[in-house]
């Protein structure tokens, strides 16, 4: 049977860790689905780019469906990550004022994560900082402490998503462009796809996406995040992810060390007009590098080993972008901007919430209660990954560092 002779319950568009989440969800939960991928490979925008870090939301904007996503996810995420065998540490994080007026914002950001119901943040006292953090720079002025913050293969992550509602029976389909959308069909470069609902998970081409449909409701503004990535003889200098205070337009810029032991500065928030991801920018790999070694002064002893870069998909609006239209059969999952990791899977239940409160669609067969088993393994080239005898490129930078063994040293 070919894909133009089968009606899919939902058509995913967009690969990234969002759509592999959504397809995931929804498949077990009973759905038929198809997931459609413009490029070669799941996983190789936006999601091959990002910082590999887990948050709880803590400083999401209150009350805002980011952090009801977020919040979501943290409940059951863990179990899945477990039985996936995935990669993580729950490392916590340090957010560090480094000024007198950087520090007259950390009694807010704690009350904003008691109001939102996460209770372990608190402030520290310089001496715990250092104690903690025996490598930092002395001139701090005050401290958060962050204990769930979580570092993780987001990219393995995100193709076990997708991996398991294959192993469910949906269809993953790559090199598989929509040009365009008619009366419950999807034309595109594989030939047309029927489907019952449309869900929009195309990320940085996720405005472009929506008018197919005749909705535009929002811009997306390319937002550039470079990384410097220093060796793992590095990793003792550093315990917990290292934050700035948060300013209005992004987290800042951290330093980390990834789930593999890489000590990792970034990422930076540069407007791009330029969807795909650019080069890096020798200038910024330069301070980077000086900011990173101005946090952790041992640093200086050591030279990055690489860098990269990530875009992620920011909007003129500072939340998700998640709306249901009913009557075009169409769900719009946009503007998902550095969080998409950390809330895939509570984005993917309540996309699962809206197809069925909002446009009325019930699965055709009952909900899976238990997952599949799965096994991976890292290639002997250490350029790919292996599931159940499936082959996928590494194609995220953090996790090849991560397979190498170039330390970092004067």
């Amino acid at each position: 049977m070919s894909l133009s002779d089968k009606i899919f319950d939902a058509a995913i568009i967009g690969g990234g860790v969002v759509g592999c989440a959504v397809v995931f969800e929804l498949s077990r939960q009973g759905y038929t689905c198809i997931l459609l991928e413009r490029a070669q490979n799941i996983m190789s925008e936006a999601s091959a780019g990002n910082s590999g870090m887990l948050h709880t939301g803590f400083d999401a904007p209150l009350h805002s469906l980011e952090q009801h996503c977020i919040k979501t996810s943290q409940k059951t995420v863990f179990d899945i990550i477990n039985k996936f065998n995935i990669p993580y540490r729950k490392c916590g994080a340090t957010l560090v004022a480094w000024t007198e007026e950087e520090n007259k914002k950390l009694p807010d950001l704690r009350q904003q994560s008691l109001e939102a119901d996460i209770h372990d943040v608190n402030l520290m006292s310089l001496t715990d900082l250092h104690k903690s953090e025996p490598y930092l720079r002395k001139e701090a002025v005050g401290a958060l402490n962050i204990p769930g913050e979580c570092v993780i293969d987001s990219y393995l992550l995100g193709l076990s998503y997708a991996h398991q509602a294959r192993m469910l029976g949906s269809k993953i389909c790559t090199s598989c462009e929509v040009s365009e959308m008619s009366q419950g069909t999807l034309i595109t470069s594989l030939g047309p796809i029927h489907c019952k609902v449309t869900i929009n998970c195309a990320g940085l081409y996720g405005d472009i996406v929506d008018q197919l449909a005749g909705i535009d409701t929002f811009r997306i503004y390319p937002r550039k995040g470079q990384y410097c990535v220093f060796g793992k003889n590095a990793s003792p200098l550093l315990n917990s992810i290292i934050f700035p205070v948060p300013t209005e337009k992004s987290k800042g810029i951290a330093l980390f060390n990834s789930v593999y032991n890489n000590v990792m500065m970034g990422p930076t928030a540069q407007d791009s007009s330029e969807l795909s991801r650019p080069a890096s920018d020798p200038k910024v790999h330069w301070m980077l590098t000086q900011k990173a070694q101005w946090l952790i002064p041992d640093l200086a002893t050591f030279l990055p080993v690489g860098h990269y870069v990530g875009v992620r998909p920011a909007t003129q609006f500072k939340d998700y972008q998640i709306r249901t239209y009913p009557h075009k059969r169409w769900i719009t999952v946009g503007g998902i901007r550095s969080t998409g990791v950390s809330g895939s899977l509570g984005i993917a239940q309540y996309v699962c919430e809206r197809l069925q409160s909002d446009i009325g669609l019930e699965p055709e067969r009952g909900a899976t209660n238990h997952l599949l088993d799965m096994a991976w393994s890292f290639g002997e080239d250490k350029t790919s990954v292996t599931l159940n005898g499936y082959h996928y490129p590494i194609l995220h930078p953090m996790v090849l560092y991560g397979q190498d063994s170039m330390t970092s040293k004067l």
